[in-house]
């Protein structure tokens, strides 16, 4: 089923993010863990694409997967940094040929050290329309920053690129993670303000220690407010669930669902039990109760 169409069908909904394991390590683990997430019943789950497409086969078997066995829509990445014109339609006949209806398009992270790695694309735009002119009927997620794009010179510049993606033909934005929902909410009224009118759903990730997160938020530029750190600083390095976390995380989406976000997409980071608690003890299931147009 197209994302496009799920979005049109509810007022609200609820998406997770798996990841591929390494290539050295045994696939039928992200099954498992798709198994345990799935009794949570997530409208779809996004699968990531590795640095460079480094997971190229394994998102595309993953993708597959979710769609023909578990019979949860996929959202499939794809990124665009170092592609060119035809290995970008080979990955996207790929998908076609598994049955894959949805592509979220990223340009992807710029490699240290490569002095041209933009070859074909130089935007996630010209991915968003490339992906368009295909002659594949997909459904097309892009992402944005709350906090601005590290790159971008501004918000408004920010919001210009964001424009640029949804004037190319996506269907509907995500944010990356952010730990601060202001972030989100003062996003939210300038994209309104600049006249891009598309579903906004709100990406969040939660953690059992802080070292997951700082990584990622350096890379982005989000925040990460003191009482964040102080409730992942209660934290067993080897806990499965952090007790703190998942409390700062169920108030940060339940002020969200209170200030009418159109859905929530969790960056699980394949951990099953931190997101299941974070779902049954938050207001996801009554948001998604009262789902009928």
């Amino acid at each position: 089923m197209k994302i496009r169409d799920i979005l049109k069908a509810k007022r609200f909904v609820f998406s997770l993010e798996v990841f591929p394991p390494k290539p050295d390590t045994d696939i039928r683990v992200i099954y498992d863990t798709i198994e345990q997430l799935k009794e949570i019943d997530p409208d779809f789950i996004s699968v990531t694409f590795g640095a460079g497409g480094s997971t190229r086969g394994r998102t595309v078997e993953i993708a597959d997967k979710l769609t023909n066995y578990f019979k949860i829509p996929a959202l499939a990445h794809l990124t665009c940094i170092g592609a060119t014109y035809g290995s970008i339609m080979s990955i996207l006949k790929e998908f076609k040929s598994k049955g894959v209806e949805n592509i979220m398009a990223l340009r992807g992270d710029m490699p240290a050290g490569e002095k041209e790695p933009l070859k074909d694309f130089k935007y996630a735009a010209d991915l968003v329309r490339f992906i368009r002119k295909s002659g594949h009927d997909f459904s097309i997620g892009v992402a944005c920053y709350p906090e601005k794009h590290p790159e971008a010179s501004s918000h408004d510049a920010d919001l210009e690129h964001l424009k640029g993606k949804v004037d190319a033909g996506a269907d509907f934005v995500t944010t990356q993670l952010f730990l601060e929902n202001n972030h989100f909410l003062k996003f939210r009224d300038r994209m309104e303000k600049a006249g891009i009118k598309m579903p906004l759903l709100a990406g969040i990730m939660t953690a059992t220690k802080l070292v997951n997160l700082e990584r990622m938020a350096d890379m982005c530029g989000v925040e990460i407010p003191e009482r964040f750190r102080k409730a992942t600083s209660s934290c067993d390095i080897n806990a499965l669930v952090c007790e703190d976390t998942v409390k700062y995380t169920v108030g940060q989406i339940n002020h969200l669902i209170a200030n009418g976000v159109k859905g929530i997409h969790l960056y699980t980071m394949n951990k099953v039990e931190q997101n299941r608690r974070i779902y049954e003890e938050s207001k996801l299931r009554q948001a998604r109760q009262a789902n009928v147009h």
